[in-house]
C-alpha cells in the first residue's frame, strides 16, 4: 500500500515504530484490531502513514504494545506535533540518533550520500570506525565505543539484503588523504571502497582536490528516496540530527549534490585514484 504523500516525517517515524512494536509482541494487525475493537484496516492504514495519527489510538497501541514509559512518552510527543514539517532532534547516544535513519534507509530505494570529511557511514570499515569515533568522541568510555561502533556496522546491513537501495556515495578526495588511526587502517578503509565500487548496486565518485572550491563544502547531507513516499534530507552535527521534508528544501539539496557530481571524478577514474592512494599509503 502506499504512503500518503502529505504524512509528515514525524508521522513516518510513528508509524514504522508501531509496526516494529507490533512484531515485536508478536500479534497480527487482525490479534490486535480484534482487541482494541478496530478494524484490521485501520491498524494496516496507521502502520502504513495512510491514516492520521490520533493520540488516543496511538496511546491504546503502546498500552497493548507494554512499551516502557519513557519510550511511549517519546512517540506520543512525536504524534502530538506530528503535522509540523521538518524534524530535528537532538540525543545524547548516537546509536538512538541514528535509529531514525536506519529505518528510513530499510525503507528507501535509492541513498545519495555526500561526505566532505570522512568516508560514508555504510563503507566503513569497523577499525576505521572506531577510530572516527574516537577522535570526535574521546571522553567515552570503552563500552560506549564499542556500541556505536555496533551501531555504526548495523546499519550497513542494508547494503548486503537482497532488496538493497542503490546507494551513491561522493565524497572529497581529502577525506581519503586523511590518516585515519593506526598504520595499516586507512589502507584497508580504500581496500573495502574499492570492493564495495564492483557492487552493482553502490556507484562511487570521489571530488578530486584540483576542483577546488564547490558546493559540498556546505557539509555533508543524505538524500533519501522512496517508492512510494516523499523523499528525505538528513543532516548531523555533533549530536543533533535534522530530517528536511518540504519541497524547497529538497530541490536545493538535488540541485547541490548535481553540482558536486559535475566536479567529481566519473567512477572507473574514482576507483583508479583510490588505487592510487592507497598505493601511497603502501
Amino acid at each position: 500500500m502506499s504512503g500518503n504523500p502529505h504524512t509528515s516525517v514525524r508521522s513516518r517515524q510513528v508509524a514504522a515504530e508501531l509496526r516494529t512494536l507490533r512484531e515485536r509482541a508478536q500479534l497480527s494487525g487482525a490479534e490486535v484490531a480484534k482487541r482494541l475493537g478496530m478494524s484490521p484496516s485501520k491498524i494496516s492504514r496507521i502502520e502504513t502513514g495512510n491514516s492520521g495519527l490520533q493520540i488516543e489510538d496511538v496511546a491504546a497501541l503502546l498500552g497493548l504494545y507494554q512499551v516502557p514509559a519513557s519510550t511511549r512518552d517519546e512517540l506520543l510527543d512525536l504524534v502530538r506535533r506530528s503535522e509540523e514539517r521538518g524534524w530535528w532532534t537532538r540525543q545524547p547516544g548516537l546509536p538512538k540518533l541514528w535509529r531514525s535513519l536506519i529505518d528510513f534507509e530499510a525503507k528507501a530505494t535509492r541513498v545519495q550520500n555526500y561526505e566532505a570529511l570522512v568516508v560514508p557511514g555504510l563503507l566503513q570499515t569497523a577499525e576505521y570506525a572506531r577510530a572516527i569515533i574516537q577522535g570526535v568522541a574521546p571522553t567515552i568510555t570503552n563500552a560506549e565505543l564499542d556500541n556505536l561502533v555496533a551501531s555504526r556496522l548495523a546499519r550497513q546491513a542494508v547494503l548486503t539484503r537482497a532488496s538493497a537501495p542503490q546507494f551513491f556515495a561522493v565524497l572529497d578526495e581529502g577525506a581519503l588523504r586523511r590518516p585515519v588511526g593506526e598504520p595499516g587502517v586507512m589502507h584497508r578503509q580504500l581496500q573495502h571502497l574499492l570492493g564495495a565500487a564492483e557492487h552493482p548496486h553502490v556507484t562511487l565518485r570521489v571530488v578530486p582536490l584540483a576542483a577546488g572550491a564547490h558546493a559540498g563544502l556546505r557539509g555533508p547531507f543524505v538524500i533519501l528516496e522512496f517508492a512510494e513516499e516523499p523523499a528525505l534530507v538528513y543532516l548531523e552535527n555533533h549530536g543533533t540530527v535534522l530530517f528536511l521534508e518540504e519541497e524547497v528544501d529538497l530541490a536545493a539539496y538535488r540541485l547541490a549534490l548535481g553540482t558536486i557530481l559535475h566536479t567529481a571524478l566519473a567512477p572507473a577514474a574514482t576507483a583508479e585514484r583510490i588505487a592510487q592512494i592507497a598505493a601511497e599509503l603502501g
